[in-house]
């Protein structure tokens, strides 16, 4: 078969015989532009039905009860912010929380952190890149362990829907700054 678009005022679609015996089709330029454009519009639709079932939390699954609220955006885990030298004096993040947390409304948020360096490194918490502060809710506690390690714990308790989003544990000395992010999401 050949294709030969023309205006023609007929059916969208119509054969036309050939001198070598082959049917040629002849397409309504109109109508065929009209078929794309209401095609183009259905597709567009569905992907942002499927975008929003999505976003929506569409689907349960996992292990634990309820759902969980927030979407996150692709947040890495580690981020090494800044190293001068490449040898152990700089500071690491050791261990850590699992990156993903999931707490009940009303329960404890717990998030432990533990970072070496030579001296010993600091660390700070922040949420969503703000350095965090004590409050009613919002308890830190730190523990040296020996010479070059410091333990660190953050509690929010008790948490609620606001205590969710992405928490960072940083710790840095004179040598450079490391990151460790945890994702916190509430479940019913």
């Amino acid at each position: 078969m050949l294709w030969q678009p023309v205006d023609w005022p007929q059916d969208s679609c119509s054969p036309v015989p050939s001198s070598k015996g082959r049917s040629i089709f002849r397409f309504n330029v109109k109508r065929r532009s009209e078929m794309i454009w209401r095609t183009s519009l259905v597709l567009v639709l569905l992907v942002f039905l499927a975008v929003n079932v999505d976003a929506r939390g569409g689907r349960r699954g996992g292990k634990g009860k309820g759902k969980t609220n927030l979407q996150f955006a692709q947040v890495a885990e580690f981020s090494l912010i800044q190293t001068q030298l490449a040898d152990n004096r700089s500071a690491h993040i050791v261990t850590g929380s699992h990156f993903s947390q999931i707490f009940r409304l009303g329960y404890k948020l717990v998030l432990i952190c533990t970072a070496k360096g030579d001296p010993r490194p600091m660390i700070k918490w922040y949420k969503e890149g703000a350095e965090m502060h004590p409050k009613n809710n919002v308890h830190y506690y730190e523990k040296p362990i020996g010479e070059q390690m410091l333990w660190s714990k953050l509690e929010v308790d008790p948490a609620t829907m606001g205590d969710q989003g992405v928490y960072a544990c940083v710790a840095n000395n004179q040598h450079g700054v490391m990151a460790k992010n945890f994702k916190a999401e509430y479940t019913y």
